[in-house]
């Protein structure tokens, strides 16, 4: 089971599950997909669930970091997800939970780089958190999934 490291002040989480969801195939399920895609059209776009336990101090800074498979010229974006009981394996483009407010973008970035978008404000404690991730064009990219192994998406928190 997923959990956390602990090391000088940073916890490292890797999400308890992750998919993507499609708008060209609005009853399919990828969550056991080894990588998540986005894309501007069709509407495709990926969510993660973190638990955040462990934490005892206060937060400085909260990063999401996704292994990106391919570049972007324009980046990506985190949105926040209020609804936490999505299923990994069960979520497709008809029942995904709304997107609600946008939290960070990024700058364009190379094939084969980590990707961080910094999602402090979201992120207040110990809890479990969701995450939207769109891209800013229509272009279709690929980041690692949690069943990629190595390049699994992580929740890195730092706190003093």
């Amino acid at each position: 089971m997923p959990s956390a490291t602990s090391a000088g002040g940073s916890l490292t989480f890797i999400p308890v599950a992750d998919t993507y969801v499609n708008s060209a195939s609005t009853g399919t399920n990828y969550g056991s997909a080894t990588t998540m895609r986005m894309d501007g059209s069709p509407d495709v776009h990926a969510y993660l669930r973190f638990t955040v336990s462990g934490l005892s101090g206060t937060i400085t800074q909260v990063r999401l970091l996704l292994f990106a498979n391919n570049s972007d010229s324009s980046g990506i974006r985190a949105w926040a997800v209020a609804n936490n009981t999505w299923g990994e394996l069960t979520t497709n483009y008809t029942n995904a939970p709304a997107l609600g407010s946008q939290l960070a973008s990024s700058a364009a970035f190379a094939s084969g780089v980590w990707v961080s978008l910094d999602v402090t404000s979201y992120v207040t404690g110990n809890g479990t958190y969701s995450f939207g991730v769109t891209n800013l064009s229509s272009t279709a990219i690929s980041v690692a999934s949690r069943e990629s192994g190595a390049n699994a998406p992580q929740l890195v928190i730092t706190y003093h």
